[in-house]
């Protein structure tokens, strides 16, 4: 049996209270569908709900934490009473962990694997019987094209993605015949909140200072980085075209597909560049940034930030001012 669901009509979305998972709710939402967004902040959930509802839309939103299975039967009860089966599953809820492996704490490294991986098969035990039975339904599991790059430093989080793709792809074969597909999407970069707050190992600086920092940044690239192209709406608009061709494996942005053919082409020549990337190099960088950028200039993006410049430029134009009035 072909599984395809070209117009679904409820759509149960993880991690919905922000970034891809939002862009993606809004996107189902604009081709006719009942959005259903779950995060684990049920008020960033509710927030989706409104975008929604006040475009026209129709929406819910429920509290999930993806890694705890009590959890989603709870969620699911109220959706079933509520709502039925839904058509589409999007598997979004993720978090990024950066530093070496001998560094992370283990509850750390847990945490990933419980969020990126466990939530995402736990999300397919509950929901994968229901649409087998329905004979109707399509899986989409956000894994990204860090799966096709052995990056020093990101051990975890690519890891849990690689798993994701190749967990996806098996998945997607045991359900073909029940006319359920599964897709397995892979993001490029995106201007999203995945970093926050993630600062996960001893790198040799002040962390107060790397994490205020790395705030800053952050807000910087969510404000400038969809002018830039790199927005999650990108991502948004892959997801959704997963679905409607019944895609097995869908690079979305162009760093991603070169990763993607690299990989496939020359192993040995990925492997050896991304080797570059060591540990030691990459954390005499984070020192160095953090030890030789002022204080003064962190204090001008603190002010960048507050002041909300409508444009990039007028970002740079701020930041400019911000830096001059400065004490040394």
């Amino acid at each position: 049996m072909r599984a395809r669901v070209a117009r679904p009509e409820l759509v149960l979305i993880t991690g919905a209270g922000s970034g891809i998972g939002r862009a993606t709710a809004l996107r189902f939402s604009q081709r006719g569908a009942v959005v259903l967004a779950t995060d684990i902040d049920p008020d960033t959930a509710a927030e989706t709900a409104r975008l929604i509802t006040t475009a026209g839309g129709q929406a819910a939103s429920y509290r999930l934490d993806v890694t705890d299975d009590d959890s989603w039967a709870q969620m699911l009860s109220e959706v079933l009473l509520a709502h039925g089966i839904p058509d589409v599953l999007v598997n979004n809820a993720g978090i990024g962990v950066a530093g070496g492996f001998l560094d992370q704490p283990p509850k750390i490294w847990d945490k990933q694997l419980a969020v990126n991986l466990d939530g995402v098969v736990t999300g397919c035990r509950h929901l994968a019987p229901l649409m087998v039975g329905a004979k109707r339904g399509h899986i989409v599991n956000i894994s990204s094209g860090m799966a096709f790059v052995p990056m020093p430093l990101t051990t975890g989080y690519n890891m849990s993605k690689a798993a994701v793709l190749m967990f996806s792809q098996c998945l997607r074969g045991e359900l073909a015949p029940h006319g359920v597909g599964v897709s397995a999407v892979c993001p490029g970069v995106a201007a999203t909140h995945l970093l926050d707050g993630e600062l996960t190992a001893d790198i040799g600086v002040d962390n107060e200072t790397f994490t205020r920092a790395q705030r800053l940044v952050t807000e910087l690239v969510i404000t400038y980085g969809p002018r830039l192209g790199l927005g999650p709406d990108v991502i948004a608009k892959g997801i959704v075209r997963a679905v409607r061709g019944n895609r097995a494996v869908l690079p979305v942005r162009p760093e991603s597909w070169l990763a993607y053919f690299v990989w496939r082409a020359a192993p040995n020549l990925t492997r050896w560049v991304c080797g570059q990337a060591s540990p030691t190099r990459a954390l005499m960088v984070y020192r160095l940034a953090i030890r030789l950028v002022p204080e003064r200039v962190i204090r001008a993006l603190d002010l960048t930030v507050a002041a909300h410049p409508a444009t990039l430029t007028a970002a740079a134009v701020e930041f400019g001012r911000a830096v001059r009035i400065q004490p040394i």
